[in-house]
């Protein structure tokens, strides 16, 4: 399709000299039937379509009363390959791949920001809620490494792995008050298909929401959290 494009471009051009000492009615009329005719030359390829999903999530009840502190929710850190919007999967041994036609309607740290941030929302743990950018002076900060989110085969069996690591910081001193690490997996059991793969993925964020609430829930109890150590 390009070489014939380029061959039309030649072609008219050579025409166009031909003409030149011609009528300008006749210039002007092979002008419009070349640009007519290139406008339906695409030389970019097109970009495959892409089917966006939501992470599925189901809301938490709450725990117990709000503790008297401002947290501000970071972003997950993630290497490049885990942030991205396409949906991964281990196939075999160290090769990693990306569902084809599929991918997340956000990256997948931010994904499992908004997911995080849900579930703060819905166990109301703390008295507010921040975000990285925003204004206010929060004294604790919420920081998770991912280290996985996708799918691995073992032994035939789709299982969804979510792993990372969440600390609890003290934002005025930078101190590390607690750490905690999380690894869920999920067997998908319904099929192999993205569409019976996706809901496990919703289930994993949603285990993982309740680990993380319920051990920061346990942390913000304990007595002078500002002065604490790692646990």
């Amino acid at each position: 399709m390009i070489r014939l494009c380029l061959s039309f471009i030649h072609a008219s051009a050579a025409f166009w000299q031909r003409l030149h000492s011609g009528s300008r009615a006749l210039l002007g009329l092979v002008l419009g039937l070349s640009m007519a005719m290139l406008s339906g030359c695409n030389i970019l390829p097109k970009s495959p379509q892409l089917t966006h999903y939501e992470l599925p999530a189901t809301r938490l009840a709450p725990i117990g009363s709000p503790a008297p502190y401002t947290l501000q929710l970071l972003t997950p850190y993630a290497n490049r390959t885990l942030n991205t919007q396409r949906i991964l999967v281990n196939p075999e041994g160290h090769e990693l791949r990306a569902y084809q036609g599929a991918a997340w309607v956000d990256t997948t740290p931010a994904l499992l920001r908004e997911r995080f941030a849900q579930a703060l929302l819905d166990t109301q743990l703390v008295y507010a809620l921040t975000f990285s950018g925003e204004s206010g002076a929060p004294e604790l900060i919420l920081q998770t490494h991912l280290y996985r989110f996708q799918v691995h085969y073992e032994q035939g069996q789709p299982v969804v792995h979510l792993q990372l690591n969440t600390q609890l910081i003290n934002r005025q001193t930078g101190k590390i008050l607690a750490v905690h690490p999380i690894h869920i997996q999920r067997p998908v059991t319904e099929g192999v298909h993205l569409d019976q793969v996706i809901p496990v993925f919703g289930q994993a964020a949603d285990e993982a929401s309740r680990e993380l609430t319920q051990w920061l829930s346990h942390t913000l109890q304990q007595p002078h959290l500002l002065e604490g150590r790692p646990q």
